[in-house]
């Protein structure tokens, strides 16, 4: 049924967004999993696409040898790490998660020295994907808190 006045563009642009059987979530789930709580750093370089770009918070932008490098100096820094994903919703080619992360401080971490402390992160991030390859990350971290457990 058509309302009068409306158009077929108006109806095209209402319709459902294409389920694409839950790859991207899935995609992104092995990031969280697999690269940050099993620490299995090869398998970031099968997720990564050649064109990778991270943004952080500050605005700065990091390529995919970077990203690789600054999750090896999480891992450096916390001896364990466990993430938890939160919430995850999918909509098109990006995956939003917010997230968890307990892990105790066990070597240098943002200029900050071993502390033994157990501590908690949170953030969100939107992961862009192309295919099974995840081409842009927005990262927002709550990094004051991180570090006043630090302290």
């Amino acid at each position: 049924m058509q309302v009068a006045g409306s158009t077929s563009k108006l109806r095209r642009g209402s319709r459902c967004i294409e389920d694409l059987g839950g790859q991207p979530k899935r995609v992104v789930q092995r990031y969280y999993n697999e690269v940050l709580t099993a620490r299995r750093l090869e398998v970031l370089g099968e997720l990564l696409a050649p064109r990778f770009v991270g943004h952080d918070p500050t605005g700065a932008t990091m390529d995919r040898v970077e990203y690789h490098d600054a999750v090896r100096m999480l891992h450096d820094g916390f001896g364990t790490l466990v993430v938890r994903i939160d919430d995850q919703i999918a909509e098109k080619d990006r995956v939003t998660t917010r997230w968890t992360a307990t892990g105790t401080h066990t070597d240098w971490f943002a200029g900050v020295a071993a502390t033994g402390r157990v501590v908690t992160l949170t953030g969100i991030d939107i992961h862009r994907l192309e295919g099974d390859r995840i081409v842009e990350l927005w990262e927002q971290l709550d990094l004051a808190t991180l570090l006043a457990q630090l302290l």
